[in-house]
């Protein structure tokens, strides 16, 4: 089951997070609006793994305002994703759309086929 801890809307910056992954490797649906396009969306199921070598963790920490006493290895896998870019977890892979050119009715029709928690997020799909 996909947890929220996005937007309560998910099409305004939206994060599903499956709440059966492991302590280091998070599975996400994400979704981000274009501000200057009506109906166009980035959308992309991606995997964050934060045991990943490349990754920098102190650079990570401070672009989300994380500490070693505050960390939570969920909210630092989303900051992962958004200080690196989805593209470097995944992005693109999953679906049979172009992840940064997405209409609100694909990620529709692709998201009713997750089971999705619905505290804390308007479910209208």
């Amino acid at each position: 089951m996909y947890i929220n801890y996005g937007d309560k809307d998910f099409f305004q910056y939206g994060c599903l997070v499956d709440a059966e992954h492991s302590d280091t490797e998070f599975d996400m649906l994400v979704c981000r609006p274009y501000d200057d396009e009506e109906d166009k969306f980035q959308f992309a199921q991606i995997t964050v793994d934060i045991t990943d070598s490349w990754i920098d963790k102190k650079a990570v920490m401070s672009y989300i305002g994380m500490t070693e006493t505050t960390f939570d290895p969920i909210q630092y896998a989303i900051g992962c994703a958004d200080y690196y870019g989805w593209e470097n977890f995944g992005a693109g892979s999953m679906y049979q759309v172009d992840w940064a050119n997405v209409t609100r009715k694909e990620i529709e029709d692709i998201l009713k086929h997750y089971l999705i928690a619905s505290d804390n997020l308007d479910i209208t799909w």
